[in-house]
């Protein structure tokens, strides 16, 4: 009797011990995740930032997939400071593909989100790839370098996806991320666009 229950207690305690170690792997897994997170989403702010681009966070809560909100300062076809706003993802296994071009998949919820035509303000991905080891920011000899590179893309109008949980996104290389790269994003998807209006003759109504 002794020996059962002290086997049953040992029992226990062993699946406690592994319960909570895999607890504390999940929460450090976590909790990596989410640095890893803000550190895109802070790129992409510091890019603007150093090309002229008025940039923020759109809410208090991202309850909409949007990350960074993106402003040009200006008028541009019509527009007056077009804006943008933009789901970043921070990576690092973001596939290259052999013409240069990258892929990634992208969770399926936020796919039917950011593929909406009719949101007020248009949305953009970005990817950012950073590596699995080491130092994010690294001081070089002529200033501070934020590690990572990666591109843009538009989901807007893309088909519904008929997976259950990821959907692979080509990246254009030619969307970079740097100054040239988020003014062409801004110029191309943050102007003003004239709203659908559906073929009705008035006569005909009743």
């Amino acid at each position: 009797m002794v020996a059962n229950l002290l086997i049953s207690l040992i029992g226990q305690l062993l699946w406690l011990a592994y319960s909570k170690r895999g607890t504390m792997v999940l929460a450090r897994e976590h909790e990596q995740n989410v640095l890893q997170g803000d550190f895109g989403e802070a790129w992409i702010e510091a890019v603007a930032a150093g090309s002229g681009i008025l940039h923020g966070r759109p809410t208090s809560l991202d309850l909409q997939k949007a990350d960074v909100q993106l402003f040009l300062r200006g008028l541009v076809r019509g527009t007056y400071n077009p804006a943008v706003l933009v789901q970043v993802k921070t990576a690092i296994d973001l596939r290259q593909l052999d013409d240069g071009d990258y892929s990634y998949d992208l969770d399926v919820e936020t796919y039917e989100m950011l593929r909406r035509d009719d949101h007020s303000v248009p949305r953009i991905l970005a990817v950012i790839h950073v590596p699995a080891d080491g130092d994010y920011v690294r001081l070089c000899a002529d200033g501070t370098l934020l590690v990572g590179r990666g591109a843009w893309v538009s989901l807007e109008g893309h088909p519904p996806s008929k997976n259950s949980s990821t959907q692979v996104v080509r990246l254009p290389a030619v969307n970079t991320l740097d100054r040239e790269g988020l003014h062409r994003m801004l110029e191309a998807h943050g102007v003003r666009r004239s709203t659908p209006v559906p073929d009705v003759k008035a006569w005909e109504l009743t």
